[in-house]
């Protein structure tokens, strides 16, 4: 089995999006995954068409005493999501401190979900430094806009670690184009040699409770991210 994380360099950057879309690629090239919501926010569920009232998930499961593993949702065979769950702040803050002092959870059921997956995905939230503790993953990748608050943000990252993919990348603009070519020479091959375009379709997919690539496939976005999965799979590394 192997993990992918995708965490954003800020918010509102697209990740859960994205996260979504690149597990639904995957499947759709053969491959069994499992895509787990790290972040308090909840939303990656809304993708494949968990109802918003839905409060069930991994982190309400530990709240309550109950079995993390039995709140996975399945979407269709060889594709499920396991949510975060709704969570008071204060409940929150529990599952972080849980998760500092026991570093390795994850570790632990990253290994009872071998034999079941092919992938896990982790959408990781930004400033929970627990919930960020995911086990072993061969691809770690940092979401970016191609935005000046970004590039500021990359300057300041005293050990940026993983590689980096462009999201809501639009060629028309002058700024966005300088700031690939400036990332390209700063970054090398820790920038990926593809990004995912600026496409109002990765929006309307959310409306739609869908990944992109089931609402429109034939979209600008869900090519790319079909790109994207094709480049994860040849980089498929063992865990470490």
């Amino acid at each position: 089995m192997t993990s992918l994380s995708l965490r954003g360099l800020r918010g509102g950057v697209g990740t859960s999006s994205l996260l979504a879309a690149t597990g639904h690629a995957l499947h759709s090239l053969g491959e069994r995954v499992l895509l787990v919501d790290m972040c308090p926010e909840n939303l990656l569920r809304l993708h494949f068409g968990v109802s918003v009232s839905e409060p069930d998930g991994w982190a309400r499961a530990m709240i309550d005493g109950v079995g993390w593993n039995t709140q996975a949702w399945t979407v269709e065979p060889g594709l499920g999501v396991l949510p975060y769950g709704r969570l008071k702040r204060e409940e929150q803050d529990q599952i972080e401190q849980h998760l500092l002092k026991d570093p390795e959870l994850w570790r632990r059921r990253q290994a009872s979900l071998a034999e079941h997956f092919d992938w896990i995905l982790f959408d990781v939230p930004l400033r929970l430094p627990g919930h960020a503790h995911v086990g072993p993953c061969a691809l770690r990748l940092r979401i970016v806009e191609a935005d000046a608050a970004c590039h500021v943000l990359l300057q300041q990252e005293e050990a940026l670690g993983g590689h980096l993919l462009i999201n809501r990348f639009d060629p028309v603009s002058q700024l966005q184009r300088d700031l690939l070519l400036i990332w390209r020479k700063q970054y090398g091959a820790r920038l990926l040699p593809l990004s995912v375009h600026q496409d109002e379709a990765m929006r309307e997919a959310l409306a739609f409770k869908k990944p992109v690539g089931a609402y429109a496939q034939a979209s600008l976005a869900a090519q790319d991210v079909l790109s994207l999965a094709t480049w994860c799979l040849t980089r498929r590394l063992e865990p470490v």
